[in-house]
């Protein structure tokens, strides 16, 4: 996980990070800070292990976990798609912390993914992170609840 690592360091990925904290500084709903890449990324890991035939390396899933929403400043400043501005951000970051071309492909695929529904034949990663993006989310105690856009009551559910 030494990538993953160097990526968190990164002074850039900091700089995204501190951006986005300071959008959602005021945001009644889920944030997008550090916390919810960390948890995107162990929801997402565990359900490869769990529901797929194909098993990434974790650190590139953790590392498309912690990546795929660094565009959301980007999203409220211009209106571009995040996860089309996260996998523009993200891959000078993965080239500097090595990755290779074929993880990094990987990778920007998954972040592109993560917003589309899982049931749209998306790669592997793709699906983990669209399922693990609300999954790693505790809608069941939100006090957003009824204010929520994206809320209903599966989101209650632990599992589907």
């Amino acid at each position: 996980m030494a990538r993953v690592n160097q990526l968190l360091d990164h002074e850039d990925y900091i700089c995204y990070m501190e951006k986005i904290n300071g959008l959602e500084k005021e945001r009644l709903f889920c944030k997008h800070g550090f916390e919810h890449g960390l948890n995107v990324a162990r929801v997402s890991y565990a359900y490869m292990l769990e529901n797929r035939d194909v098993i990434l390396p974790k650190e590139v899933v953790y590392a498309a976990a912690f990546l795929h929403d660094i565009g959301r400043w980007v999203e409220y400043q211009t209106g571009e798609d995040h996860a089309e501005a996260s996998a523009r951000l993200a891959l000078p970051l993965l080239e500097a912390c090595r990755f290779s071309l074929e993880d990094i492909q990987l990778i920007l695929q998954g972040i592109r993914e993560h917003r589309r529904n899982p049931a749209d034949n998306l790669t592997p990663l793709g699906e983990a992170l669209a399922l693990a993006d609300d999954w790693a989310r505790d809608c069941r105690h939100c006090s957003a609840q009824t204010l929520c856009y994206k809320f209903n009551d599966e989101m209650k559910q632990i599992m589907y």
